[in-house]
This record gives C-alpha cells, structure tokens and sequence, in this order.
C-alpha cells in the first residue's frame, strides 16, 4: 500500500508561519492499493490539494474511480469536499443525465445511515447560504454505502469499520491488503476508566501501520489527573500521545503515527507530545502533511 497524507490537522484548518512543518490542513489521507484501487479517508480541507494532483491522471480525463471512506461528518471532515475538482469532471446530454464514460464514479461509504445524513450533509454545506454551487452541479457520479461493526470487500482489499468514541459516534477502519495492514483511528476518546476500547484493538491488532488521534497533551485533556487547575476536554472525543503508545504496544503495532494535531498547537509543541510517545513506543512519528509510506 501507498499511503499520503494531505491532511493531518483537527478542527479547523490552521495555515501560517508556525505551522509549516506539519501542515493545516485538516483531515485527508490518499491510500493506494496493490490492484490500483484509489482509496481515500475523510474530505477535509486536505482533498482539495489531492484532488488539483489526480486531475493530472484519468480523473482529469472523467475516468476516474474512487472509494472515499468518511469516518463521521463533523465539519473538519467534510469542508474540503465542495473544492474537491474531480467531483465536477463529467458530461451530461440534452435532459442533463450523465453521459457513461465521461464521469468520474465517487464511492462514498460511512456509518449505517450514510444514504441519508452523508447526503444530507455534503448538500447542506453546499446551499447557496453558504456556497456558490449546488451539489446537483456536481457532475461525477456519486454513490453510497454503508459501513458499520462492518466490513467490505474490495477487489485485494478489506475494508473493516468499527464504531469508537466520540459526540455523534465515528468509525475507524482498518485496510488489510496483500498481508499488509494500515488502522485509522481520529477523532476517538480513550476510555475514562484507564481501559482501552475493544474496537480500537480490533483495528490495531498485528497492524504495519496506526493512526491515532492523539490531539491534546495528557495535561490538556485532564489537567485535574494530574493535580493542575484548567478547562477538561474530558469528553470532548479526542486522545493523546500516550494513549497512543500504549495501545500500539499491546496491539503489537509496527508503527505508530499521530494525527489530527490541534489547531493551538504549532510546529514545536506537535515535535514535542511526538516525543512524549517515543519515550512509550519508539516507532513513533508525528504525521505531517506530505508523509508518504511505503506499507
């Protein structure tokens, strides 16, 4: 598998001088496969930058194929998607149907209601309220799937999604491709009881690669854990470093990264909790923008 991060930022995108090393833009991954399937996790800010990139290949020419896997639609993970180029590659005859051949085809997968709250989303954020062009301009062909507690099959490829912690749930998925395994797991909280989440190990198991949401310091998520005064972001649906370490190690994972960084934290503070992990795991790496792994 060939893994591209364009996206490695939470909440809102964060461009400027103190965040050039990792980036600000936020939640986007490219994944391609060992059959030369087009994967994609999450359309934040980050797919705009991928999208302008495949419109240089058959994406440019409306003969593109991808599966584009959301893992929840809050905003920070869905906001790139109206500037995502390839989506409006197509032609339509005189009663405006689409012409076969000539179209992108986008597979949008999430949680089990994603026919109706995926839809009703990416079309909601594109009213002329907020958005000059309406998501029925858009001329590639966009179909949904669901996934949930879920897996499915794609030519070499097995796509499993499982339901973790965070306001308004949020799935993690995990690719296993010719022996190979990439976990994704943003935008997911640690249990408060000192446990970790069964679906968090399922997707970690024996895993090449983790991604794991490691937004705030232990200090930022619970400064009254450790005897400080300051606002909690208990239950916020977020985890950090540490937690990250430490269910890569009983999850026998290879590497770890950590991403959806906040946007508070510059490039020295994210260089720093990176630290924090490679004092628990030492495969550990901060994921920036740019990063390409070989898996």
């Amino acid at each position: 598998m060939y893994v591209k991060f364009w996206g490695v930022r939470g909440s809102v995108p964060v461009p400027g001088k103190d965040t050039i090393f990792f980036g600000g833009n936020t939640t986007c991954v490219e994944i391609h496969t060992s059959d030369n399937q087009l994967m994609v996790i999450d359309a934040g800010t980050g797919i705009r930058l991928l999208g302008n990139e495949l419109l240089k290949g058959d994406f440019g020419k409306g003969a593109g194929n991808m599966h584009l896997f959301f893992t929840h639609t809050h905003w920070d993970h869905i906001q790139g998607f109206p500037f995502f180029m390839p989506a409006y590659i197509g032609e339509r005859d005189a009663n405006g149907k689409r012409v076969p051949g000539t179209c992108n085809h986008l597979s949008l997968y999430g949680a089990s209601d994603v026919d109706k709250r995926l839809d009703a989303t990416l079309r909601g954020q594109m009213e002329h309220f907020y958005f000059p062009v309406d998501l029925e301009y858009l001329n590639a062909s966009i179909s949904f799937h669901s996934l949930e507690e879920n897996s499915v099959k794609l030519g070499n490829v097995r796509v499993s999604a499982r339901k973790l912690k965070h306001p308004n749930g949020v799935l993690g998925y995990r690719f296993e491709d010719a022996g190979k395994v990439f976990a994704f797991a943003t935008d997911c909280e640690h249990p408060e009881d000192g446990s970790m989440d069964p679906g968090i190990l399922d997707l970690a198991k024996d895993a090449d690669v983790l991604v794991y949401d490691a937004q705030y310091t232990p200090e930022e998520y619970n400064p009254a854990l450790i005897g400080k005064k300051g606002l909690s972001k208990v239950g916020w649906g977020h985890s950090t470093p540490v937690e990250g370490a430490k269910i890569a190690t009983v999850s026998n994972v290879k590497k770890l990264f950590l991403t959806h960084h906040d946007p508070l934290h510059n490039d020295d503070q994210i260089h720093n909790m990176e630290k924090m992990a490679q004092e628990l795991f030492p495969n550990s790496l901060a994921a920036y923008e740019g990063l390409v792994l070989d898996i």
